[in-house]
């Protein structure tokens, strides 16, 4: 295992724009920048063992700079929507940006997508560091955050969230990458999804939740066999043609959970998704430039979950720590399946 640190020709506000690659013996790596703490680059073998990216990313380290869709960031305060842009804590109520309408959005205007992370490396982990100012977005606390990632030699990413507050607020950390096990030689409309839920929740033409927890049986939310995207679109009644979809996971222990995994028939590839969170926002990429070309698999907790008390909403206490994990399995089933010969 190597971790390589390369300084870029960028800057913002005088502090330094870093690139690390984490590889692994086999070859494959993830790259990752300090703008935003962003995964920038998958690369694992396909079923013939070329090395290639799964996930979208900017040729360009400057395009990261302007982007609007989130591609690889690490998103918080609060990763999804917060309907009106409010919520109420402990009878105060905390007015957010409203950076998606009329509602609150990944964090708002300064969200951790947004920050030049610090970092250091330490036992071929890379540690990533920020902090968020008390009222900053709207929300309350001054806030510690850290990403740790590290790959294993099996192509495994390791994402760990640790924050701590010195004042009781909300907080719900996501990575927002988006993928294409394709490597973007093809949409990921014939990717096969596999969710790991009985229920999903309902949402406005906004996508704010409306407070109740549908079963996803026979309905076009059933992916617990692992359907092909485009197979179930059709089935749709919502405006949307594909999805951006909160899946509540099957467990609430806060242990590691199998939420989603994905795959790609033509590639051999494929991406499981665990987390202590309870749950995975799917986003087909309806938005973006060219629509359908990745997908998110975001494990996160509930959207508008401040707002909604039967949602299990992530609460920090005054200056007690929290640990969120995601780790991202990925392999290639044509070549597991040969080294079991």
């Amino acid at each position: 295992m190597s971790l390589t640190v390369t300084k870029t020709n960028s800057s913002i506000n005088g502090k330094d724009i870093f690139l690390f690659r984490i590889q692994n013996e086999s070859g494959a790596y993830v790259e990752v920048l300090n703008y935003g703490a962003t995964l920038v680059s998958f690369v694992v073998p396909d079923k013939s063992g070329n090395l290639e990216n799964i996930i979208l990313n900017y040729n360009n380290i400057e395009d990261y700079f302007t982007d609007n869709s989130y591609i690889g960031s690490t998103v918080g305060r609060f990763a999804n929507r917060i309907g009106g842009a409010q919520f109420e804590l402990n009878g105060i109520k905390y007015s957010l940006d409203r950076n998606d309408g009329n509602n609150c959005n990944h964090g708002g205007y300064s969200g951790f997508n947004s920050k030049v992370f610090d970092w250091k490396v330490e036992n071929e982990k890379l540690i990533l560091s920020c902090e968020s100012l008390d009222g900053e977005g709207g929300f309350p606390g001054n806030l510690k955050f850290s990403v740790i990632y590290s790959f294993s030699a099996e192509n495994s990413l390791y994402i760990e969230y640790k924050a701590v507050s010195d004042t009781e607020t909300v907080f719900n950390p996501t990575n927002h990458a988006y993928f294409n096990l394709s490597a973007g030689r093809e949409n990921i409309l014939n990717h096969e999804l596999k969710v790991f839920s009985e229920s999903y929740l309902e949402t406005d033409d906004e996508f704010i939740p409306t407070g109740k927890v549908l079963p996803i049986g026979g309905s076009a939310f059933d992916f617990r066999r692992g359907r092909r995207i485009s197979e179930m679109m059709p089935l749709k009644t919502e405006i949307l043609q594909g999805y951006n979809t909160y899946f509540i996971g099957n467990s609430d222990k806060q242990v590691l959970k199998h939420l989603a995994s994905l795959s790609e028939e033509e590639s051999g590839r494929y991406v499981d998704v665990y987390s202590t969170m309870p749950g995975v926002q799917v986003y087909t990429g309806d938005y973006l430039p060219e629509p359908f070309t990745g997908v998110c698999l975001e494990a996160q907790f509930y959207p508008d979950g401040p707002n909604h008390p039967h949602f299990e909403t992530c609460m920090l206490k005054p200056d007690t720590e929290t640990v969120q994990i995601i780790v991202i399995d990925a392999g290639c089933r044509a070549i597991a399946h040969r080294d079991l010969l």
